[in-house]
């Protein structure tokens, strides 16, 4: 059976392996066409190789200020076809967006998750919370 986004989430994971105490999580992700995560890190290292679809990620950088520490601000787009390989380092924070007239789906994997450190990050509000 074809891995299918979630029709209400508009994704879907299905994890492959995930082994309690080891620090391996492999995954495929599936997102609906048009469908956009939230700005977010994952605290770990990751992998990220597109099977089918297209796939923009856009990457933030932290610009903290006195006022606002979780304060992130644009710093790059990337564009992934099939066969295309995203790597991300712990400190990393992206969007997904799935471009296109077809879902995309994605090979992941990450190392062990500092769940603390991992954030969903608000650009109206210049905050961050744990995601």
């Amino acid at each position: 059976m074809p891995l299918e986004p979630d029709p209400d989430l508009g994704w879907e994971v299905t994890m492959l392996y995930d082994e309690p105490f080891f620090p391996l999580t492999v995954q495929l992700v599936a997102w609906a066409p048009g469908v956009t995560s939230p700005i977010h890190n994952h605290a770990t290292w990751g992998v990220v190789a597109l099977l089918s679809g297209q796939e923009k990620n856009t990457f933030w950088q932290r610009s903290p200020t006195s006022e606002f520490s979780d304060r992130i601000e644009l710093a790059a787009d990337l564009l992934l076809s099939p066969g295309g390989i995203l790597c991300l380092m712990p400190d990393a924070i992206h969007q997904v967006e799935a471009i296109g007239d077809q879902p995309t789906i994605s090979f992941n994997l990450y190392g062990e998750t500092n769940y603390d450190q991992r954030f969903e990050f608000d650009l109206n509000r210049f905050t961050a919370k744990n995601f």
